[in-house]
């Protein structure tokens, strides 16, 4: 089951991820700011991570309405793709260079979560999260950064599926329990 505070769950988890898989640990700070509103410390390297869109996932919006009990169906949940910039924030350009690689490798090391390392109410979820490193040309991240009002900066996206988003309609139903067949004579 997932709650209707699932988008931000699953964004807290990808930053307690970034926090707790670095090595070594303390490398650098995550942020969750916008990117408009990031500032380079000089003291810590900073790896942003900014949830800029979301999406309803196509292939699994098709799924039926699920039987809860002898009498009720339930609607199946909201399925959605999330998209993140991740970007580095560093005094020189190879910590930058350095830290953006560090996260990416914690993602590719985590590609797919197991939702017992998410953070809580996504355990109980029976599906893992996948991510994907989205392959955004130049001028797709150059669109993102002109959205935020910002020169380009050195960034990647990736894309979080499937994140769910329990339906809270019932739709009561009678089960058919008798048959009855009626055969004409002539």
């Amino acid at each position: 089951m997932s709650t209707s505070t699932a988008i931000g769950d699953v964004t807290k988890s990808l930053a307690d991820l970034l926090t707790n898989e670095q090595d070594p640990p303390g490398s650098f700070l995550v942020s969750l700011k916008s990117p408009a509103d990031e500032e380079i410390d000089v003291n810590n390297p900073t790896i942003n991570l900014y949830l800029f869109r979301i999406e309803e996932n196509p292939f699994a919006k098709n799924r039926g309405w699920q039987p809860v009990g002898d009498d009720t169906l339930h609607r199946t949940p909201l399925s959605l793709n999330l998209f993140y910039v991740v970007t580095p924030y560093a005094k020189e350009q190879a910590d930058g260079h350095r830290i953006l690689g560090q996260a990416m490798r914690i993602f590719y090391d985590h590609a797919i979560l197991d939702p017992a390392l998410l953070g809580e109410p996504l355990q109980h979820t029976s599906d893992p999260l996948k991510l994907d490193l989205c392959s955004f040309n130049l001028e797709d991240l150059t669109r993102v950064w002109n959205a935020f009002n910002q020169a380009y900066r050195l960034s990647v996206c990736y894309q979080a599926r499937i994140v769910f988003i329990d339906s809270e309609v019932d739709r009561k139903v009678v089960r058919v329990t008798d048959k009855e067949n009626q055969h004409e004579t002539k």
